[in-house]
């Protein structure tokens, strides 16, 4: 998906999305036509819809947050588990446009020992001490595919830049859109289909018996090979497309 990316711009999306998942501290989301400089950011100051914090442990929790204080709109294109198909991993990709252009701030704060003895006393102080740590690129205005991969905790593992919508193009990629599994016997020639993402294996125009991949004896992961469940001599090897 990034290798067929329209434009490089998707770098930038990329970027910008880990810079406010690993921070740790405030990302702040800024126009980068505005101005702004450090007053901008002091702690005691009411927040400011134009300039919100999007720092998230997740990069949907990132893009949620862009998304309420309007520079982007998202769509989840697709989600599926390893287990719904032919995949070491599950899979998501979200269609993102951005509405309008925006840079990352990062900004540490710190507690001076009076402003601990504050907050000891009061229950609350605000920081005494703020500096701004980076900056990311301007990401553009424009249409993006946010790809993460991980059943339980989604991992970013690239973003495509789009010269416009992204409906259907996607799955329109040679081997994206993966269903059908054939295993086959290089000794004795069975030959065996699975579909949909299962793994339970009927006889594709042969005698042999249907199998479950999990009741599979003698799995090789260096080979990706299992024992023949027909010879018992050979080595089954598999053709994912």
């Amino acid at each position: 998906m990034i290798d067929n990316a329209d434009n490089l711009w998707g770098r930038r999306l990329r970027d910008a999305l880990t810079f406010a998942t690993v921070a740790g501290s405030p990302a702040y989301a800024v126009s980068p036509y505005v101005r702004a400089g450090l007053p901008d950011f002091r702690p005691d100051l009411p927040e400011r819809p134009d300039m919100p914090d999007v720092e998230d442990r997740s990069v949907a929790g990132v893009l949620d947050k862009l998304q309420a204080a309007g520079y982007v709109t998202t769509r989840t294109m697709l989600r599926e588990t390893s287990s719904q198909s032919y995949l070491s991993d599950g899979r998501t990709v979200t269609a993102v446009q951005v509405l309008r252009p925006f840079a990352l701030v990062g900004v540490e704060y710190q507690w001076s020992r009076e402003a601990d003895s504050r907050a000891i006393r009061y229950g609350h102080a605000y920081a005494d001490r703020w500096e701004i740590t980076d900056r990311s690129y301007i990401v553009p205005a424009g249409w993006y595919l946010v790809g993460e991969i991980g059943d339980y905790t989604a991992e970013l593992v690239g973003v495509a830049g789009m010269d416009g919508d992204t409906d259907g193009w996607v799955f329109e990629l040679e081997g994206f859109d993966a269903s059908q599994c054939a295993a086959g016997c290089q000794s004795c020639g069975a030959r065996w289909m699975a579909y949909g993402g299962s793994w339970h294996f009927d006889a594709d125009d042969c005698d042999a018996d249907a199998w479950d991949f999990d009741d599979a004896d003698d799995i090789d992961d260096t080979s990706n090979t299992v024992a023949c469940p027909a010879c018992g001599i050979g080595r089954v090897g598999f053709d994912i497309y």
